[in-house]
């Protein structure tokens, strides 16, 4: 699952999290899914924080990636509803 709000003038707004909750809903009752995984760089700490106030647990950090111009960890997220 990923969300990318690109206007940074809407950052901070609940648009992320209130689309993940969207997402999760729609995708477990019309599909049945009661597993959810995300991923998010490390240096991202306002997604991290989305993920967790939403009930996401980290299982892993592996890979990179580049962001904001800069090779960065990645962190995975689990969410069992």
């Amino acid at each position: 699952m990923g969300i990318a709000i690109g206007d940074s003038t809407l950052w901070g707004k609940g648009i992320g999290y209130n689309s993940c909750l969207c997402m999760m809903d729609h995708a477990s009752d019309r599909f049945g899914i009661t597993i959810f995984h995300a991923e998010t760089n490390e240096t991202n700490m306002r997604a991290s924080k989305m993920l967790e106030r939403i009930g996401f647990k980290e299982v892993g950090r592996m890979g990179t990636e580049e962001y904001l111009g800069v090779e960065t960890r990645l962190i995975q997220y689990r969410l069992s509803s």
